[in-house]
């Protein structure tokens, strides 16, 4: 599928997840022959030659770094020059056809974008996930096959999402699984996914709205009177949780970057949605 270049996107390779996982489990450095044995199965390769391949290798990815000692590292990335950065944010929300063993697959997916406070712009649609909706997924939404039948698919609004994306923070209510799953669609098109860093609307709400009987997206629409007419449809959740943090940006005094996620580059990316739990709706926030 050709798309332009986003500089937020990041190569989806099981090569890269690889290289991932062996710098989380080596502590953040790797001697480049020793990616060149365990990623690229090239043992035996002088300094010299494997720099080489290993730079070709992660030219694309900028959160990884050859440093002067023959060594691969993460790259150094300071959360306060994030934010200071990135001033925009897409709040979104993901309706699933399942959850569970399965990796579930977008249905509908609604964005608000948000600047300086306030609500910019608003979108949302069915998406046709080309497959059968989940029954308590039917009952809990409303959204049956029939209604995503004449859809679009992922790959038509694909390149709509990635442009709005670029150059954001994201922000979802229970953003771990949205995030996940987005970057999961993306992968399964494109075989690249998101650096975007990303907040969670639940996680600041217990941190700064103490004394709410709960957190979930309904109880603090009720609590705060935020907009919210319409409980488990994308667009409406993504509007609700917009005006959420609009809410806790005009009203609260706060360090925004320690709410950045992940915390570290490749921590908490990748294609984790398949074994992501039992997906807690939004109501169970």
């Amino acid at each position: 599928m050709p798309l332009r270049d986003y500089k937020n996107l990041i190569p989806d390779s099981p090569l890269h997840r690889h290289l991932e996982s062996l710098l989380q489990k080596h502590k953040g450095n790797l001697s480049v022959q020793k990616v060149c044995e365990k990623v690229m199965m090239m043992p035996g390769l002088d300094r010299p030659n494997a720099e080489t391949l290993v730079l070709t290798f992660i030219q694309n990815d900028p959160r990884f770094q050859l440093n002067g000692n023959g060594t691969v590292e993460w790259a150094k990335v300071s959360f306060e020059e994030i934010w200071n950065s990135h001033r925009r944010f897409t709040v979104f929300d993901l309706e699933t056809t399942s959850e569970g063993q399965e990796v579930p697959r977008i249905m509908e997916a609604g964005f608000c974008f948000v600047e300086g406070g306030k609500i910019t712009e608003e979108w949302s649609t069915l998406v046709n996930p080309g497959r059968p909706i989940a029954p308590y997924v039917r009952r809990l939404t409303g959204i049956n096959n029939a209604a995503v039948r004449n859809a679009p698919k992922w790959e038509e609004v694909l390149p709509r999402v990635l442009d709005k994306l670029e150059g954001t923070i994201l922000v979802a209510h229970q953003a771990r699984f949205d995030y996940d799953c987005l970057n999961n669609e993306i992968s399964r098109i494109i075989e690249h996914r998101l650096t975007n860093r990303y907040m969670c609307t639940v996680e600041m709400s217990r941190m700064l709205l103490p004394g709410a009987d709960n957190y979930r997206l309904e109880t603090l629409s009720q609590w705060l009177n935020l907009t919210h007419e319409n409980p488990h449809r994308a667009g409406s959740d993504a509007r609700a949780t917009a005006e959420l943090l609009c809410y806790l940006f005009n009203s609260v005094e706060a360090k925004w970057s320690e709410f950045l996620r992940p915390k570290l580059y490749g921590a908490d990316d990748g294609k984790k949605a398949a074994s992501a739990r039992k997906r807690r709706s939004k109501s169970s926030a």
